[in-house]
């Protein structure tokens, strides 16, 4: 078994710069050297950005006749890594653009996706087209963040103990998808910003509150509860910059640095703003590892239904001494609302209940570590 191909990364997010360059973040190598040893085939690897990747840059302009021949002839695989991402038209794609235009045996094409939930989308347009389905692999480069974040902070304890906590909670946001100025518009309503440590500035997506306030109220104009918190709240759009360990929150952070450790180990649970949240889509990003490699217990707000994705991952959850009744709330504002409730409870537990959730919270958070640390990062779902 082996990669027959220098891996590529077909980058087509900036429609007015699409490229060809290097494989980065080490998909490619984390796939051939931890999980395809259980494949017998050798391989072409590449990883793209979104649908629109095989229309811009045609798979016989990346692969030369010989090396398509090869698929087709089903002497060696196809693997196609959207792990990064989470739409699920790209298998839309991969159909029309690969199997169709190519010729290439949909049975020869190994998808790699991290979104738990897709084999379904897969089944359907298979079976739409009266084609054969793509294989299909759940990978989750984002658990070894996971796991290099527990190498990285061996010493340090951020167990849920006893113990005076500087804060309550730490949330993280960087590019400003409309559920997390969402959020922190709820939090303010409650007066919970000072209660967690909270990172929300100017990033890469050039969105600013007075933006996100507007938006926010279109999307949000038929949900009374959301816009009587949004009037009470005008004032959000002269809301500063909040910052935590760094005031670059332009780069992508999704590799664990040490200098957030002091914020994991100073509050006692984590709310994860994650990636996907209206799109509806299961999706869990190195946020999610992160809180499980600090040892935290975790709100999670996302596509509703999702918790149920990380337990059969082999992850525990924290019912019941967290409400995740969130959890299955399919309306986004009453969803959110839910959280931030949820939070608003955690925050003001006093010192008995505190003390006897925090025991509760360790054992579960302890099992979770161990379960990162050892868990396999690739599962085939339809081999």
């Amino acid at each position: 078994m082996s990669c027959l191909n220098e891996p590529l990364y077909i980058l087509t997010y900036d429609e007015s710069n699409p490229q060809i360059i290097k494989t980065g973040y080490n998909n490619a190598i984390e796939y051939k050297n931890k999980f395809s040893k259980q494949h017998k085939y050798d391989y072409y690897y590449l990883q793209f950005s979104n649908d629109k990747s095989f229309t811009v840059f045609p798979l016989n302009e990346i692969l030369n006749e010989d090396q398509l021949q090869q698929i087709r002839d089903r002497k060696v695989f196809l693997v196609l890594d959207n792990s990064l991402e989470y739409f699920l038209t790209t298998v839309d794609m991969i159909y029309n653009e690969i199997v169709i235009k190519q010729s290439i045996p949909a049975e020869q094409i190994m998808f790699l996706t991290a979104v738990p939930n897709i084999l379904p989308y897969v089944k359907n347009i298979a079976a739409k087209l009266k084609l054969p389905e793509i294989k299909v692999e759940y990978f989750s480069i984002f658990e070894d963040v996971g796991k290099d974040a527990i190498r990285q902070t061996e010493n340090l304890e951020t167990l849920p103990k006893k113990k005076k906590y500087q804060k309550k909670f730490i949330n993280l946001n960087r590019r400003w998808r409309i559920h997390r100025p969402l959020m922190v518009t709820l939090l303010k309503d409650k007066n919970l910003l000072d209660q967690g440590y909270i990172s929300m500035a100017k990033s890469d997506d050039g969105i600013d509150w007075n933006r996100a306030y507007r938006y926010l109220r279109h999307i949000y104009s038929n949900h009374p509860r959301i816009m009587e918190i949004l009037d009470r709240n005008s004032d959000i759009v002269n809301m500063p910059d909040l910052y935590l360990d760094l005031e670059d929150l332009v780069t992508n952070r999704a590799m664990h640095e040490n200098s957030i450790n002091n914020h994991y180990a100073e509050t006692y649970f984590s709310v994860v703003n994650e990636t996907t949240y209206h799109e509806g889509i299961p999706f869990f990003s190195e946020k999610t590892f992160k809180a499980i490699a600090m040892g935290h217990p975790f709100i999670i707000a996302t596509a509703p239904h999702s918790l149920q994705y990380l337990k059969d991952m082999g992850y525990k959850t924290f019912h019941p001494i967290i409400d995740e009744s969130y959890d299955s709330i399919t309306d986004h504002g009453d969803r959110m609302i839910a959280i931030v409730n949820e939070i608003e409870r955690l925050c003001n537990l006093d010192r008995n209940q505190l003390k006897e959730w925090l025991y509760v919270a360790r054992q579960i958070t302890a099992q979770n570590k161990h379960t990162l640390k050892h868990n396999k990062l690739s599962k085939p779902l339809n081999f």
